[in-house]
């Protein structure tokens, strides 16, 4: 009987020592799998850290400037829909015209006083008075429903892509940089509904092949996939981001005033079908 007890006892220690070993064993593969963690996301970084490096003061300078594009694109297309070509649109695409107008106005409004509490000036980030939205399809896109919708798409899938692209630099800033980010996060999800609207309209009323999300890079007027990203954005489970330097070569010919429209102020006649396009001073935060 002792010995059976004893060899009990000594399995029990046996036990013991094997289920403490299981912990420690536990322990050590969770450290190394933080660790691991820890090593994928550092080797990956350069293949995020992509584009001009930005202070906060500029991140929001840049957004401020997409966004009063943004805001003045809107405000052309209600003014069309009240007398132009989008008179035509369906009721449910003006409300959303409407209604996404007036969360871009409110947008700059918001990232005004971000970049006022920077010590940055909101006056300062100007666009032209007249932007050349034709630069977007080639043609006028508030001409009619069809192209407003796509023009708008591309407006839209943009900025999504343009928000997400600052986050290493709102990161890399540190304390300086959360503020930033708490606001670019809190816009990027209504910048994500107005692509997603968008897109649904374009489905629903045009029958376009299009869904309200992004199936593939064909859709999108940006570089989505990313060489050597452990984060497969060719599928639909992932969107891609843009670089401020891949935005602003898009943007750049919208800020830009045509010599037609230049011309056109003047009394003399010209011949538009030998002008070219003449750069206006540089729009500021545009670098």
């Amino acid at each position: 009987m002792k010995t059976v007890l004893k060899v009990a006892a000594q399995m029990a220690v046996s036990f013991s020592s094997f289920t403490s070993m299981l912990r420690r064993m536990a322990a050590i593969g969770r450290r190394m799998l933080v660790l691991l963690l820890i090593l994928l996301i550092t080797t990956a970084t350069p293949a995020y850290a992509q584009g001009t490096v930005l202070t906060p003061q500029q991140v929001v300078e840049y957004a401020l400037t997409l966004k009063k594009l943004e805001a003045d694109f809107y405000q052309r297309a209600v003014d069309a829909a009240q007398s132009g070509g989008l008179a035509t649109a369906p009721q449910v695409a003006k409300d959303a015209i409407i209604s996404y107008g007036q969360d871009e106005a409110q947008h700059v409004t918001d990232l005004s006083a971000v970049l006022t509490s920077l010590g940055g000036n909101p006056d300062a980030i100007t666009i032209p008075a007249n932007p050349n939205y034709s630069a977007i399809l080639n043609r006028d896109p508030f001409a009619n429903p069809t192209d407003f919708l796509l023009a708008g798409q591309y407006v839209e899938d943009l900025g999504v892509a343009a928000y997400k692209g600052q986050v290493q630099n709102l990161l890399a800033a540190g304390e300086a940089g959360k503020p930033v980010l708490a606001a670019a996060l809190a816009i990027h999800s209504v910048e994500a509904r107005h692509a997603a609207g968008i897109r649904f309209l374009r489905e629903a009323l045009l029958s376009s092949d299009v869904r309200p999300w992004i199936r593939n890079q064909d859709e999108v007027i940006y570089q989505e996939n990313r060489d050597g990203s452990p984060i497969p954005f060719d599928s639909e489970a992932f969107d891609g981001y843009a670089t401020s330097d891949e935005v602003l070569a898009l943007v750049s010919p919208i800020l830009t005033v045509s010599q037609q429209v230049i011309d056109n102020s003047n009394t003399t006649p010209v011949d538009s079908s030998n002008t070219t396009p003449v750069p206006v001073p540089p729009v500021r935060a545009l670098w």
